[in-house]
């Protein structure tokens, strides 16, 4: 587990893997930015993805991890890296935050 990053959907510490991406943000302005994106694959919330879920059970299941089955967790995240996207914002919390502000609330 990679104690440094809590996952950024759950909170807990079960954060196994940490792919970042490179891309741009543009601001109002219409300047571009080159930014960092972050994709946690997480034991508590990648379990069940049919992506990110076989990577989460070989690193997780000390059975597996024998060398005849690195070709298959090879395939597998190179699937998931392949297929990982950063998180879209919740417009829908993010303008409840911004509400929240504007009140005096946070």
């Amino acid at each position: 587990m990679t104690r440094d990053f809590p996952c950024h959907r759950c909170g807990t510490d079960n954060v196994l893997a940490v792919l970042r991406l490179p891309g741009t943000w543009t601001n109002a302005s219409g300047n571009r930015y080159p930014v960092v994106h972050e994709c946690h694959l997480c034991v508590r919330c990648d379990a069940d993805d049919p992506l990110a879920g076989p990577v989460v059970g070989y690193l997780t299941a000390d059975e597996a991890r024998q060398t005849e089955n690195v070709a298959p967790l090879a395939r597998d995240l190179l699937r998931w890296i392949d297929q990982a996207r950063p998180a879209k914002p919740d417009e829908d919390a993010l303008q409840a935050e911004v509400d929240a502000w504007y009140r005096g609330e946070l």
